[in-house]
C-alpha cells in the first residue's frame, strides 16, 4: 500500500464545510463588533476605556473561535489511522 494516503470518508466535505462556518461565523462576528464599536459608550454608561477594553476581549474571542473552528478543519483533513483489532470486533465486524 505504498504510496497511497487514506483519508476518512467524506472528511473533506467534513472540512470544507466546517471552514465555510468559520467564514460566515467571521462574517457575523464582524457585522456584530461594527454594531458594538458605533455605540455611545456615555449612553451605556460605562467609560470609553471601558468599552474599547470590551472590544478588545471581543476581537481576542471571535480570533480564538476562528482558530479553533480552522484546527478542527484542519483535523478532519488528516489521515485517518488503520482501526484496532478490538475496534473492529467491538463492533461487530471482522479484522483484515
Amino acid at each position: 500500500m505504498s504510496g497511497i494516503t487514506p483519508y476518512l470518508q467524506g472528511g473533506g466535505n467534513a472540512a470544507d464545510a466546517c471552514r465555510e462556518a468559520a467564514a460566515d461565523i467571521a462574517a457575523r462576528l464582524g457585522t456584530l463588533r461594527n454594531h458594538l464599536a458605533g455605540l455611545d459608550a456615555d449612553r451605556l454608561r460605562m467609560p470609553p476605556s471601558r468599552l474599547a477594553d470590551l472590544l478588545a476581549g471581543y476581537d481576542i474571542y471571535a480570533r480564538m473561535l476562528d482558530d479553533a473552528l480552522h484546527d478542527i478543519a484542519g483535523g478532519l483533513q488528516r489521515t485517518a489511522p488503520a482501526p484496532r483489532r478490538s475496534d473492529v470486533e467491538l463492533a461487530g465486524g471482522e479484522y483484515r
